[in-house]
């Protein structure tokens, strides 16, 4: 599948940012009660976040697009409290592109960019009630590292790139 990966467009494309943030938040925790709190009211704390960032080469924001639409969006950045380890914020894909094997794409993508940033590796977190996220983490060879302790419903994950 030709997949493009394209820099985000904040100005014209910030609405559909966060409502693939927050479809991603609803998947991984059931519904979207506390979502609001993190990102503010319309969004307002998420965006200047990344309002922030976007101009920042540790910070990667990118829509995913296929035939011509954005079927995705990745958030990702080449550090971290670990050393030599990027952070991947957000692996998500519109509901008709999962399970299809689009995601393979996407982390060679995001695996790719993070070595040319010279990590080696990566840290993800994950609801522990996301079963498909965990699998295909599990996949592509994340493992667990610990619990998360800002998050109880959450947990670490690690992958290393050979």
């Amino acid at each position: 599948m030709d997949i493009q990966y394209k820099k985000i467009d904040l100005n014209n494309n910030f609405n559909r940012m966060l409502t693939f943030r927050l479809d991603s938040f609803i998947c991984s925790f059931g519904s979207d009660e506390e979502f609001w709190k993190e990102a503010g009211a319309e969004g307002c704390i998420y965006r200047n976040k990344i309002e922030q960032r976007k101009d920042d080469a540790a910070w990667c924001y990118y829509h995913v697009w296929h035939a011509g639409r954005i079927i995705g969006q990745l958030e990702f950045r080449s550090f971290s409290e670990w050393d030599k380890l990027g952070y991947v914020h957000l692996f998500y894909l519109i509901p008709e592109y999962r399970g299809i094997g689009v995601f393979d794409q996407l982390h060679r993508f995001v695996e790719d960019q993070l070595i040319m940033a010279g990590c080696s590796g990566a840290v993800l977190t994950a609801s522990k009630t996301n079963l498909p996220a965990l699998k295909a983490y599990d996949r592509h060879g994340w493992y667990w590292l610990g619990p998360n302790p800002k998050h109880a419903m959450t947990d670490f994950y690690r992958i290393d790139f050979s």
